[in-house]
């Protein structure tokens, strides 16, 4: 992998560091309500601060001297300011309402994708990798997501599909239209550097100077000592799939039930950095499995296509179309895992090992993550 710093110290992302996004979002009471500039600190502007540094504004925050101390002053307005410019919204930066900081967010929620096609750029690695039925699953979700980010969801049925990581005819006519648009002839059967380049140079416009490596997803699973890994197998599709080695093999049973069952395991959420998420379903337990890489968060699609969907409330009725059922079943008999459908708090999309059970494990494996 190649990591580029700039000028400046970008501390390497850890627990300390990360954006909390439930907290920011828990801020704003109703629509109209502001997190404005003022003179005293507030955790609000703290969590702002540390969300627009991993967006790559860390000279305009002048992060490396002041760090994320939630004093919303010139500093913080000016990068909110230069934020709003960006994605080509109106504002002085003194304020925002709840549907900037959750643009943020947004842009947050694909800078894992945007960095690791960038990556691979960089490395020269775009043709052989991002190519019709390629089996490099999780870089053609990100491919898929970031073509849905610039407006080619319709072409490639996004609402029914998603990402699902599958370079077929949906994404070569996607590639095809991006190239149309940009008045570059392709015939779709793989992504060009050409064109690759330009989906980066479209979207980092939206971010910071420093966005490839303030809040690298990649950069954390590959340290060497760090026991995090991507997975990636047959029936799962969605989000990438970042999980603690120890963990994998209880993944591929899971894929197996998946498959025995004729569903697709759209991943939501993996490992998480720590217990605030926005739109959890249930409150994050602060001894979160999925903080030492030991859960997956899903939507279950079923039938012909897999066109059919179980989200958190489909998941949470007592009668299940057969195939969910039958892969509900499989979870509920492996015997180490389990189904958050089953928990006193229910949380229908959730899967883990109870890993936590054990208190002084789960310490000693968040530790040796955190440290890595």
């Amino acid at each position: 992998m190649i990591f580029y710093r700039g000028f400046v110290y970008l501390p390497k992302p850890n627990n300390k560091t990360m954006c909390i996004k439930h907290e920011l979002l828990e801020y704003f009471k109703t629509p109209t309500t502001k997190l404005e500039k003022q003179s005293s600190k507030n955790k609000a502007t703290k969590n702002l601060q540390t969300l627009l540094n991993e967006l790559g504004f860390a000279d305009e925050l002048q992060f490396d001297k002041y760090g994320a101390d939630g004093s919303y002053g010139n500093l913080t307005q000016q990068t909110v300011a230069l934020f709003l410019a960006k994605n080509k919204l109106n504002g002085d930066g003194s304020f925002i309402y709840k549907n900037t900081a959750e643009l943020m967010l947004k842009r947050h929620d694909t800078l894992d994708e945007l960095q690791i096609l960038a990556d691979d750029v960089d490395s020269n690695k775009i043709e052989n990798v991002y190519c019709y039925k390629s089996k490099q699953k999780v870089k053609i979700q990100a491919l898929q997501t970031l073509l849905n980010e610039l407006g080619y969801g319709k072409t490639l049925q996004w609402n029914k599909y998603k990402n699902d990581g599958d370079y077929g005819d949906l994404t070569s006519k996607a590639v095809v239209q991006f190239g149309k648009d940009h008045k570059i002839d392709v015939d779709g059967k793989k992504l060009t550097k050409e064109l690759a380049q330009l989906i980066v140079e479209k979207l980092a416009s939206f971010y910071g100077n420093h966005w490839k490596t303030a809040y690298s997803l990649t950069e954390i699973v590959s340290e060497n000592s760090n026991p995090l890994v991507d997975f990636s197998a047959s029936n799962f599709v969605g989000k990438r799939v970042v999980a603690d080695n120890d963990f994998v093999a209880a993944l591929k049973r899971i894929n197996q039930y998946a498959k025995d069952s004729a569903i697709l395991i759209h991943v939501t959420s993996s490992y998480r950095i720590d217990a605030n998420v926005s739109g959890a379903i249930v409150t994050p337990s602060k001894m979160s499995n999925h903080m030492v890489g030991h859960a997956i968060d899903m939507n279950v699609r079923y039938g012909n296509d897999y066109k059919n969907w179980c989200n958190s409330t489909a998941l949470s009725k007592p009668t299940l179309p057969e195939p969910v059922a039958k892969f509900i079943g499989l979870i509920r008999a492996d015997g180490e895992l389990r189904w958050g459908g089953d928990f006193r708090k229910k949380d229908s999309v959730h899967i883990d090992d109870y890993y936590n059970k054990n208190a002084e494990n789960w310490k000693k494996k968040f530790e040796q993550i955190k440290g890595a």
